[in-house]
């Protein structure tokens, strides 16, 4: 029995990264703005969520080059790092609505972008009869 291979065991990690930070992102100020609609009053540090979405930025970065040597793709990997850093501009430089959304919105392209890669660079694993079946015909070949 062969040891199963490492090669794609945080290939997932880009991706999930982007895509939570779209998440805490957006979805924190959905929640915010349901509580307020129903009258619940909830105090949230901004710089503390700037710093946790950064966090997920800096993860969705390495997570997008780990896949990169995967599937030696370079369109997702560039596309998450002008995001990333356009979303660090809205964060830490001067603040402007489209900016934001453009690097979000690149966020999830590159996401997708990058998972369509992985899918056709790393063929799906076969069973163990198939894998079977295949060293049977191949050694009777021989």
């Amino acid at each position: 029995m062969k040891p199963k291979s490492t090669a794609g065991r945080f290939a997932w990690l880009g991706s999930a990264a982007s895509l939570f930070a779209v998440v805490a992102c957006y979805g924190t100020l959905a929640a915010v703005a349901l509580l307020a609609a129903i009258g619940v009053s909830v105090d949230l540090n901004e710089g503390t969520l700037v710093i946790f979405i950064t966090v997920l930025l800096g993860l969705a970065i390495a997570g997008m080059v780990y896949s990169f040597r995967l599937h030696r793709h370079p369109g997702p990997l560039t596309v998450s790092i002008l995001s990333v850093a356009m979303l660090s501009w809205v964060f830490y430089g001067n603040y402007t609505k489209a900016l934001e959304l453009a690097g979000f919105a690149g966020l999830v392209v590159a996401s997708i972008w990058d998972f369509r890669c992985k899918k056709k660079a790393c063929p799906a694993p076969t069973s163990q009869s198939e894998e079977h079946t295949a060293r049977a015909d191949h050694e009777g070949r021989a």
